[in-house]
């Protein structure tokens, strides 16, 4: 939802959230990647629903996101890190294509502030 340019003393992006999407049946995992030093920074394997609660509806997929944190807190999430301004990731989905299923897309949404 728009885009702000970053400060002039900006050497990167602090991240804290990632969360890719896909659509049930078919996907089976997301993977990003630092495509410059091959660092796995966020996988993802939905959970497919099983019952009629909430956050857990059969025929529905729930994809728990990556979080990160600074390091000086105590909430048991991994340590944030910095991506260069010109960094390269690299993302991988792997789809089952037994269920047809049109409109498939390996796409992310994150959250982090500029550094």
């Amino acid at each position: 939802h728009g885009h702000m340019a970053p400060p002039n003393s900006t050497t990167g992006i602090k991240l804290y959230y990632a969360g890719g999407h896909c659509h049930a049946p078919s996907c089976i995992s997301l993977n990003l990647y630092n495509a410059d030093t091959g660092q796995l920074l966020c996988s993802q394997t939905p959970l497919y629903g099983k019952s009629n609660r909430i956050f857990d509806e059969k025929g529905y997929v729930a994809i728990p996101p990556c979080l990160w944190s600074d390091p000086d807190q105590e909430d048991g999430l991994l340590n944030t890190m910095v991506l260069p301004l010109n960094g390269n990731l690299t993302s991988i989905k792997r789809n089952n294509n037994t269920y047809n299923h049109r409109g498939e897309m390996a796409s992310w949404q994150m959250r982090g502030v500029f550094v």
